[in-house]
C-alpha cells in the first residue's frame, strides 16, 4: 500500500519526538545522524517506544564493548590484516522484496589470520557507514542525499546475508571467540537497525552440522529458522536471491569482488571521521542507564 502524505507526517512527528527524546537522554550519545535515527524506527515498524528501546541497547552494548565498536582505526594494524584476509561486500541495489544482500567470504585459508574480534569490528564499521547512505543506490555513488535525509522507500526492509565458508575447517572454528560471538549475535538479533531476513550459507563443508552445533546456542530459534543451508553449487542459492544482484565470480553482474571491495574500502576511508567520532557513539554519563548487560 502507498503511503499517504498524513503517513509521512506521521513519522517526521515521531522522527523530531524521537531526535528531542536522544538529545536529552544521558545515556545516549551527543549525536545521531537522521537516516540512522530513521532506520532505528523502521525496524520497530513505527513504534516509538520500542526504538527507545533498541536505541538504548544499541549504545549499551557499543560502550560496554569498545573493543568492537570504539576502537576502530581501518589503519590499524589489525584491523588492515583482517581487511585483507576476507571480503565483506555491500551489494548495490535491493532485491524485489527490498532487502539489501551482503556477502562474507575469506579469502586467506590459514586458520591463522582468523581474528573475530576484527571481523566483527569490520562487520559493524561497513555495516554503520552504510547507514548513513541510502540503499536503492544501484551504482558504487557513496555520496549521500542533500541535506541527509531521505525517502523511507531509499531504506531496505531488512538484510540478506550470504556467507561463503568455502575452505573452513574445525580449526577455523576453533579460532573464534565464543564471548565475541555472543555479543556479535546479540547485537545482531537485538540491536541492530535493520531487520536480518534471511542468512544463506554457501559451499557448505560435509562437518557442517558440527559447526552448527558450536552457534545455535547463540541464535534465537526464529533466527535459526532462517539460515539456510547450500551444499552444492549456487543454483539452489539463485532460487533465493537475484543471481544479477552477485558479483560476477558468484555467476552474476553486480561488477567484480575487487570492483565491489574497494568501493567499500574507499567508503570507509571517508566515512572515517564520522565512525571515529566520539559525539556519535561514545555515552559519556551513564549514571541513570537503565541497561547492564555486561
Amino acid at each position: 500500500m502507498a503511503k499517504t502524505n498524513s503517513d509521512d507526517a506521521d513519522i517526521s512527528q515521531k522522527l523530531q519526538e524521537l531526535q528531542s527524546w536522544f538529545e536529552t537522554n544521558p545515556n545516549l550519545p551527543e549525536n545521531i545522524e537522521p537516516i540512522v535515527l530513521k532506520r532505528f524506527l523502521k525496524c520497530m515498524f513505527y513504534d516509538v517506544e520500542q526504538t527507545k528501546g533498541i536505541i538504548e541497547l544499541n549504545y549499551s552494548m557499543r560502550n560496554g564493548n569498545p573493543k568492537l565498536f570504539l576502537e576502530r582505526n581501518m589503519e590499524d594494524e589489525m584491523t588492515a590484516k583482517a581487511l585483507r584476509a576476507s571480503d565483506l561486500l555491500i551489494m548495490p541495489g535491493v532485491t524485489p522484496e527490498r532487502h539489501k544482500l551482503i556477502l562474507f567470504r575469506m579469502t586467506d585459508l590459514d586458520p591463522s589470520s582468523r581474528n573475530s574480534v576484527e571481523e566483527s569490528k569490520i562487520f559493524f564499521m561497513m555495516a554503520d557507514a552504510r547507514f548513513t547512505m541510502p540503499d536503492t543506490l544501484q551504482g558504487k555513488e557513496s555520496e549521500s542525499s542533500e541535506g541527509n535525509t531521505f525517502d523511507d522507500a531509499e531504506i531496505a526492509d531488512g538484510d540478506v546475508q550470504i556467507v561463503d565458508i568455502n575452505g573452513y575447517t574445525m580449526r577455523h572454528m576453533a579460532r573464534v571467540s565464543v564471548f565475541i560471538m555472543r555479543v556479535y549475535m546479540k547485537f545482531l538479533q537485538e540491536a541492530y537497525p535493520s531487520r536480518l531476513r534471511a542468512m544463506h550459507m554457501i559451499n557448505c563443508p560435509p562437518f557442517l552440522d558440527r559447526m552448527v552445533t558450536i552457534m545455535k546456542p547463540f541464535i534465537r530459534e526464529e533466527v535459526y529458522e532462517m539460515i539456510h543451508f547450500h551444499y552444492e553449487g549456487l543454483d539452489s542459492l539463485y532460487e533465493c536471491v537475484p543471481r544479477e544482484m552477485l558479483p560476477e565470480e558468484y555467476g552474476g553482474n553486480a561488477g567484480t569482488i575487487a570492483e565491489i571491495k574497494e568501493h567499500w574500502l574507499q567508503t570507509l576511508r571517508e566515512k572515517s571521521g564520522y565512525l571515529s567520532d566520539e559525539k556519535y557513539w561514545k555515552v559519556v554519563s551513564q549514571n541513570k542507564s537503565r541497561w547492564s548487560w555486561f
